[in-house]
């Protein structure tokens, strides 16, 4: 699988590496495997490292992104921590985030340490309940 991942308990952080090419299927994948672990609460890092490549439609970006949406419907999603790995996933992690238009905190950094320390400062509460989706370059 183009995913593989892991949990921080201690510090709530669920942490994604990507590789190779992804697609829906791949991202549906990771959803279900995170809904299962009980995991949709904590901060997400996800990795995508430079060898990582999108492989999907405008039609599947809008699916993972309502996914996404419909997750924030039934429970608190934790703060969405993007890395990525070369100036194409930069872009990439750009046009998806504004697919997404989360209610929750999202932003792109260029490494994971940045991201994690983001993620384990900040509050975990939603403040206004505003989409909030910032760009590091």
């Amino acid at each position: 699988m183009p995913i593989t991942w892991g949990v921080n308990h201690d510090n709530r952080v669920v942490s994604a590496t990507c590789s190779g090419v992804l697609t829906k299927r791949d991202f549906d994948s990771y959803l279900d495997d995170l809904a299962v672990a009980a995991t949709l609460s904590f901060g997400k890092i996800f990795h995508m490292a430079a060898g990582c490549r999108l492989q999907l439609s405008k039609e599947d970006l809008v699916a993972v992104g309502a996914r996404i949406l419909s997750h924030e419907v039934d429970q608190l999603m934790g703060r969405g921590a993007g890395v990525a790995g070369s100036d194409e996933l930069y872009k990439e992690a750009e046009k998806f985030n504004s697919k997404v238009l989360a209610d929750r905190p999202l932003r792109i950094f260029r490494d994971a340490a940045s991201a994690f320390a983001w993620l384990t400062d900040a509050p975990t509460d939603r403040g206004l309940g505003l989409s909030q989706t910032i760009i590091d370059r």
